[in-house]
Parts: C-alpha cells; structure tokens; sequence
C-alpha cells in the first residue's frame, strides 16, 4: 500500500511538473508572438525585395523557436489521409445527397489522389454534383462555435477567407461533438507545397521569379495572422477561443490557410445570388488540374455544384478538370504545383511612371486615356504574340518627349489606340527607342534569375518546384527577347 501511495504521489509531481514546463512554454511562445508581430509590421511603404527577404529571415528565425516550442504541447495529431478516410468521405458525401456518376477517388501510381473514370466518359456528361449543405462556406459560421467571436471580430467580418481558415480549425479541433464535416476533414491532406511549406533554401531558390515576391508577401501575412489570432484566443472566453486557446499552432494555421487556399471554390451568396462566397466543396475538390475549359457550375434550382466532363475520358483514365485561368506562379503560390503545359502562363513586368518625370502630368494624362495607370503590371505570355498591346502603349508613352506627348494628347480617344498595336504607324526613331527599353528591361529581368542547378535530381521536394518555375519563365522572356529583337531588327532597316 505504501509502494502505491508512493507511485502515485510520484505521478502527480510529475504531472504538476509537467503543467508548469507547457504553463511556461505559453509564457515564452507569447512573447515571441509580439516578437512576430513587431516583424511583420516593421515594413517601409515600398519595399525592396532586399528588405522583404531580410525580414523573412526574421519571421523565420522566431516561427522556428515557436514551431519547437508548440511541438512540446499534448496536441491532437491531423489525420492521415488514407484509403480508409477516403471511403468514409464518400460515405459521407452520398449519404448527405452527393451523386458521383461515373467516378470514383482514386490513388495513382504518384501517391497522388485523383478522380478515376469507372466507365467510359464523354465530353458534357455530369460527372459530380454536390449540394450546398455538405460545402463549407461563411455562411456555415452561424451554426458554429466560431458565430460569436466572427460577430466581434473585425478581421474575422472583413476577411472571409480568414475566417474560413479559422473556421477549418475550429471544426476540425472541437472535443464538444464531431463536426458534421468530420469525414471530409479527416480526409484532406496533412501537408501541402504552398510556399508557407518552404524552408529559407526552398524559398531562396525561387529568387528572380515574380513568384519569389509574392511567397514573401504570403508568409509575412500568414504569420501576422497566426500572431494576432494566437493573441486574441488567450484574452477571450468565446466557445472557439475555448477551443483554440490551447491547441491554435502555427503549423495548425498553416495547414488550414493551404488547405483553403489549394481547394476552394466560389459559389453564390444565399441571400444575394450576386455576389459570390468562398467555399470548400467536398469529392469536387479530389479533381486534379489539367489544361481545358471551365465545366463546373452551381444549379440555383438544386442549389447544388454540377461538374461537367470537358472531354472524353476512358474507363480507368484519371478524369481532371480546368481551374481557370491562372499563371503558374499563381499555381504555385496557392496550390502548391506547377503545370508546364499551361497556354495561359505569364510573366509579371511591373513599370511606373516617377512622379518626379518633368514630364510626369503629360504621361499620365495619356496613359489615362488608354485606361492605363501611372504604375501598372503587365504581363509577357508565350507564344508567337508575348508582348501584350498595353504594354507596348505603357513603353511607348513612357518614352515620349514633351512634343509628342502633347501632339498625342490633343488626338481623338480612338486615334491614341494605335499606341497599342504592334504595326502602328509611328516614328520610327520612337520605335527603335522603345524596342530597345524592351530588350534591356527583359535582359535585366533574366539576369535576376538564379544559375540554374547542375543536379535537379539533389534538390528537395519544393526547391524542384522552384526550379521548373524559374525555367518556364525564362523560356517565356527568352521568347520575348527574340520577339523583341526582330521588331528592333525590323524598325532599323526601315
């Protein structure tokens, strides 16, 4: 009996032990959360990619002390996906009135999940129909834990997608009762390859691309959302902070942030068909992507999503669908992959008018009339035709003296549209000079891009991502060069 006693005087000393060590892991991680909104707050108005790279390697260097620091905590473990988890979802899904007609989940030789044909598919059939109540979407957040603090909130009201992310955890977090989505979330992936994925190595090697801004810009983003949200759930008492106060993790965060991010649709507002919502839309989600046309659609009489088959498919062919149209530095950015055979890629040019240009008044009054801004993006596609109208017409003003400014300015709006054709008939000293603000612009542009790795084959997961990434763009502004080159070609014989 005192051997007993003994043991279990033991075990409470070690459980008080315990509770103090994760009471003064809290402590610390707090502190670093001030640390981490400090960081992601400390930004000038227009920053460098130097800066934005330099304060990365702050966020990083604290989300790696906190990453440690909540690993020590006793928390629930997200799901493997498996066969099993995949047959509950569909279960789940027919049982709630989903109606798969002639597919089926399906893991192929990659590990990769898809849909498969079960029977030979052609071009307009209904592969898929989902209705609203088994999609997740803001208007799901009334019912939830997360109504009261969503109703308190402001960046909860004002940012959707936000909210829905926090909506994933809290749903997938809850000891009250399973959620409803319960099979749906236990079936998703455990990781994913969205830049917030990526370590300083992955993410460095992406330098050069438009892409690269962007991965920073998300991860700086992500991480002040985590920081304000792992704040405002230690100081509320509202059933979701309950639930998250002691289990809301950044790997947490950004596992629902990816998931929203890579899967989500827009369906129509209930109470204002006009305007769309976010939404998570279960078994649609499980098609993968492939270039085509937009085939999916939502029914108002069914109030139900319907996807189409935009081709013919074969029994057992993995049946895919188009996302949109999107670059593959978008592709990349919030899905997670990058599709080489995509016709609709491009690369970002950003140019600007400076509001010191002498000149600056007359530019930008003509650039209003062509609809275009004093700052602007612009994209270079591939193909025979890269280099877009507006472009040529931003290049062209840009290049302009007082006198022609002025002479372009008292023409007729529909005249000053010939600033944006290739062929038009101008002066040909304008031209070469504007050719030749091309062909320096896109050789600076190439040169920002890393050497190339040797050995693709010793590079990681996402660092190969980044790779493809950078070569697509490079063949795309190579393309442009050599388009560029025979018009200053062309313009200097005439």
């Amino acid at each position: 009996m005192e051997k007993k006693g003994k043991n279990t005087s033991q075990k409470k000393n070690l459980a008080k032990m315990q509770t103090v060590k994760l009471n003064d892991c809290r402590v610390v991680v707090l502190k670093l959360v001030d640390e981490l909104l400090d960081a992601t707050s400390m930004m000038s108005n227009s920053p460098s990619i130097k800066e934005q790279w330099s304060i990365h390697l702050v966020i990083v260097n604290l989300l790696s002390k906190i990453n440690q620091l909540e690993a020590e905590f006793d928390l629930k473990p997200l799901s493997q996906r498996n066969d099993q988890s995949i047959e509950k979802l569909t279960k789940w899904a027919t049982k709630n009135g989903a109606i798969l007609n002639g597919v089926e989940i399906h893991q192929f030789e990659n590990n990769e999940y898809g849909m498969k044909a079960t029977k030979n598919i052609a071009v307009g059939d209904t592969l898929v129909t989902v209705p609203r109540a088994l999609m997740m979407t803001e208007e799901s957040i009334p019912s939830s834990p997360l109504w009261k603090l969503h109703s308190q909130d402001m960046m909860l009201r004002n940012m959707p997608n936000v909210a829905l992310a926090i909506f994933i955890l809290v749903e997938s977090l809850r000891k009250d009762k399973k959620s409803f989505w319960h099979s749906y979330l236990t079936s998703l992936p455990v990781t994913y390859s969205t830049p917030v994925y990526f370590n300083v190595a992955d993410l460095e090697a992406l330098k050069g691309s438009p892409a690269f801004e962007a991965a920073l810009k998300l991860n700086r983003n992500i991480a002040r959302q985590y920081a304000y949200f792992k704040k405002l759930f230690q100081l509320s008492n509202d059933p979701a902070s309950v639930i998250l106060k002691d289990t809301f993790t950044y790997e947490y965060y950004r596992w629902a942030v990816s998931t929203l991010m890579s899967r989500q649709n827009t369906v129509p507002n209930s109470d204002n068909p006009t305007e769309n919502v976010s939404a998570l839309i279960p078994i649609w989600d499980m098609f993968n992507h492939r270039s085509g046309r937009l085939s999916t659609e939502f029914v108002k009489s069914s109030n139900s999503c319907v996807c189409y088959a935009d081709g013919d498919f074969a029994a057992e062919d993995q049946v895919f669908i188009f996302y949109g149209v999107r670059t593959n530095a978008d592709f990349l950015v919030h899905n997670g992959f990058v599709y080489p055979d995509n016709e609709h890629d491009a690369v970002k040019i950003r140019l600007g008018v400076s509001r010191s240009d002498p000149l600056y008044s007359l530019r930008h009054r003509l650039l209003q009339t062509l609809s275009l801004s004093a700052l602007a993006e612009f994209f270079i596609t591939p193909g025979p035709f890269p280099i877009d109208g507006k472009l040529l017409a931003f290049v062209r003003i840009f290049n302009m003296d007082q006198k022609t400014l002025k002479d372009w300015i008292q023409m007729e709006e529909n005249l000053c549209l010939n600033l944006t054709l290739v062929d038009g008939t101008l002066d040909p000293a304008l031209e070469t000079k504007c050719w030749e603000f091309l062909q320096v612009r896109i050789n600076l542009l190439i040169k920002q891009y890393p050497t190339p790795s040797e050995n693709v084959g010793n590079l990681s997961k996402f660092q190969q991502l980044a790779h493809t990434q950078i070569q697509l763009e490079l063949d795309i502004l190579r393309n442009a060069l050599e388009y560029v080159k025979q018009h200053l070609d062309i313009t200097l014989k005439s």
